[in-house]
């Protein structure tokens, strides 16, 4: 059979589009054809990396400079699409005859929207040859009473009706009858994951989605920081974006939980994030499903969830593979959290658990289901209504040449593409193109020229993958898929910062399936790598990553070698979605373990990599007028060494209206920075959110009037290359 699914914007993230897909793969998996029709294209290339059989159509480009922009239909109010639904004001009438001539020209057989708007849609223009699906990614009490009087009056065209959990489809049987239509559960899918599951031994609890409200992550929170006080050593990563984050930063500032609390902000593969964890936390208020749970699970972590009225409950079987928690006892909520925590032999035994009962939501088990169903509704429909002879889709508006504005249009586009696909020269024109924005006149036509050349790397790039592991010893291993490896291949790793570049051949996995490449603790120079593969004659191209497990580095006790100093290689993704290795070589280190702050000084533990013991730490004003601060250094306590940083006399230093102090250790003659670099957090500036500090400063009186006294604050940070410094704000 051929599925098609009506998608709002397939292109973005989301729970819907990830079920979408997920049950898709299980789909061509399964022998099927899938196509999925994405309402709205507004980026060049997907979130998600899809099975390659899965066809995307979009059925209205609104990407820049698209003929799509300039319709004037784009800006008609939708007829077809209830004003009620939650996205009406992005559809209009250029959807609506899009979407209407995909139903009537498509060569499906079954046809499944996956939004109440878009399964009206189909009720009303799907012909009458194919099957006809709606799925329900919400619950019923989120859809709109408008909305339900429309289900009810064109749901009887619709044959099978989908929602994600048992709960939900006996309320839309008791709430919404339609009596023409089969009502069923249809649970998201979820694959297994390539990723070897947790362990359990961690000492890091994992919550992810949206910094929404209704996630409830304040209560989280304050949960975790009731439980974290008789469980020492633990923290809790949430991962995702969203409104609240500012909210939340701040209130774990206030908690004084910072350091134990990381907002890690958005990950494409969660995968690689849920196996550091031992403990997954769920804290909604509301859940359609949940399928943040069953990936935690899938992975091997037992779920600490809120009962939420539909969802968890029929995924957590209680007190086996996971703990299920009144929906408003946050109290009872840190009592199971503190329960697991404490638990070691509970918390493996709830994780193993949890991977069996886990593997029910397989796409293979559920797409199987689901197809049975569509075929038994087909074939009565074949015997009723006849398929039509197939007539040629009538095709969408082809998409044009791509000429960009302004300086881009003279340019053209060979041009940028060939700076888009030499690594040297889009280095050398991003560089330059970034300081042209420092003058006004040319900052639109620099703005413009990067986001050209961007989306020519987007655009022209068919990376290969591949996967990256950090070993036990704290090594690496690269690995590509043994075809794209076949021949004369290797690994070539560029250094950003110093151009050093190191080539390694590819050699078979021991299984054969892979070609793969070791690096050794210390291999690489410090600095940042990236990642290319090369194929005999074929050039270079650069590493895309598809699994990156640096789990090892989320629980290590410390760098590489003590008395020898440091070596710490930690892979991640850029920004532009590459592989990329960052790398520190220090003969001498101070690593930061921990920093307390209080309103008068802050405290910072650390421990000594290298020959020698530091007899005095020092902080360094910033830029041209340079001054130190001398301070001593407290003796060893359990290996850990510590400094504390008295703010006053810091303070009484500055110069300027914002001023920044970089941390050093001194030990004989040599100075050497203080930083975070032995763990698997990149982005330490963003991950570790210190409260600022205000000191109250004394004024002349014959000076209050006219100029009242400023607010001076203190903060320590990470700078983008890991390393601890204060900044020193002077104004309000």
């Amino acid at each position: 059979m051929k599925f098609s699914f009506l998608v709002h914007n397939f292109y973005g993230v989301g729970g819907t589009n990830r079920a979408v897909l997920n049950l898709a793969t299980g789909l061509v998996e399964d022998g099927h054809t899938v196509e999925i029709a994405s309402v709205f294209r507004r980026v060049d290339r997907m979130m998600f990396d899809g099975d390659d059989r899965i066809t995307v159509v979009p059925l209205v480009d609104i990407r820049p400079r698209r003929p799509d922009r300039s319709d004037p239909q784009l800006r008609e109010p939708s007829t077809v699409i209830p004003t009620q639904e939650e996205f009406h004001q992005q559809y209009s009438r250029l959807t609506d005859e899009r979407m209407v001539r995909y139903l009537r020209h498509t060569d499906a057989d079954v046809v499944v929207g996956t939004r109440p708007g878009l399964n009206l849609v189909i009720a009303r223009y799907a012909p009458e040859h194919v099957v006809r699906v709606a799925q329900e990614h919400m619950t019923q009490d989120l859809i709109h009473e408008a909305v339900k009087a429309d289900i009810s009056r064109y749901y009887s065209r619709i044959d099978l009706a989908y929602t994600v959990s048992q709960a939900d489809a006996e309320a839309f049987r008791t709430g919404n009858p339609v009596p023409a239509t089969q009502v069923k559960a249809l649970a998201n899918s979820v694959p297994a994951s390539a990723i070897a599951p947790a362990d359990g031994r961690s000492r890091i609890i994992v919550a992810a989605g949206r910094l929404e409200p209704l996630k409830r992550y304040d209560q989280l929170i304050l949960a975790f920081g009731q439980a974290v006080r008789d469980c020492p050593g633990w923290t809790l990563r949430i991962y995702g974006d969203g409104d609240q984050r500012p909210g939340l930063a701040r209130l774990i500032r206030e908690l004084g939980l910072y350091g134990q609390v990381l907002l890690m902000g958005r990950r494409e593969d969660m995968a690689a994030e849920w196996v550091k964890g031992a403990i997954a936390a769920v804290s909604s208020q509301r859940e359609s499903f949940g399928m943040t749970i069953v990936e935690a699970m899938r992975l091997g972590l037992p779920v600490v969830s809120s009962d939420c009225p539909v969802g968890p409950r029929e995924i957590i079987t209680h007190g086996e593979d996971g703990l299920l928690v009144p929906t408003d006892d946050f109290g009872a909520y840190a009592d199971a959290l503190r329960m697991l925590m404490h638990n070691d032999e509970l918390r493996i035994r709830m994780g193993r658990m949890a991977v069996i009962n886990s593997a029910r939501f397989d796409p293979v088990h559920l797409a199987t289901q689901f197809a049975r169903d569509c075929a038994q509704v087909l074939a009565v429909r074949r015997s009723q209504v006849p398929r039509p002879r197939r007539v040629g889709r009538r095709p969408l508006p082809t998409e044009p040449t791509r000429r960009e504005a302004g300086l881009a249009r003279a340019l053209a586009d060979p041009v940028l593409r060939g700076i888009a696909g030499n690594e040297l020269a889009r280095r050398a024109s991003m560089g330059a193109l970034v300081r042209l924005t420092r003058i006004p006149r040319a900052r639109s036509t620099s703005t413009r020229l990067q986001s050209a050349i961007r989306r020519r790397i987007s655009e022209t790039q068919e990376a290969p993958v591949a996967d990256c592991l950090v070993l036990p010893d704290l090594g690496l291993r690269v690995s590509v898929d043994g075809t794209t490896g076949a021949g004369e291949a290797c690994v070539v790793l560029s250094n950003r910062d110093t151009r050093e570049v190191l080539r390694t051949p590819l050699v078979p996995s021991p299984d054969g399936t892979r070609a793969e490449v070791a690096l050794d603790a210390g291999t690489l120079s410090e600095g940042r790598w990236n990642l290319f593969l090369t194929e005999g004659n074929k050039g270079r191209r650069r590493l895309r990553p598809q699994r990156v497990d640096c789990r090892v580095l989320s629980g290590a006790a410390g760098p590489l070698g003590d008395r020898a100093g440091l070596s710490a290689q930690v892979p991640y993704q850029t920004a532009d979605g590459f592989l990329a290795i960052r790398s520190w070589v220090r003969a001498r280190h101070a690593e930061v373990r921990r920093i307390a702050v209080d309103g008068t000084a802050v405290a910072v533990t650390f421990t000594w990599h290298g020959p020698g013991v530091p007899d005095q730490a020092v902080l360094r004003r910033r830029g041209d007028v340079p001054e130190s601060l001398s301070l001593p250094v407290g003796p060893a306590r359990q290996g850990q060494l510590s400094m504390v940083v008295p703010l006053t006399p810091l303070t009484d230093l500055r110069l300027g209206r914002y001023e920044d102090w970089d941390v050093y250790l001194r030990c004989g003659p040599e100075e050497v920075r203080m930083g975070r670099f032995a763990d698997d957090v990149v982005d330490k500036k963003r991950a570790y959110s210190y409260p600022e500090i205000d000191l109250t400063q004394l004024i002349p009186l014959d000076l209050v009037e006219e100029d009242p006294a400023p607010r001076l604050r203190v903060r320590p940070y990470y700078t983008n290359d890991s390393e601890l410094s204060f900044t020193i704000i002077d104004r309000p």
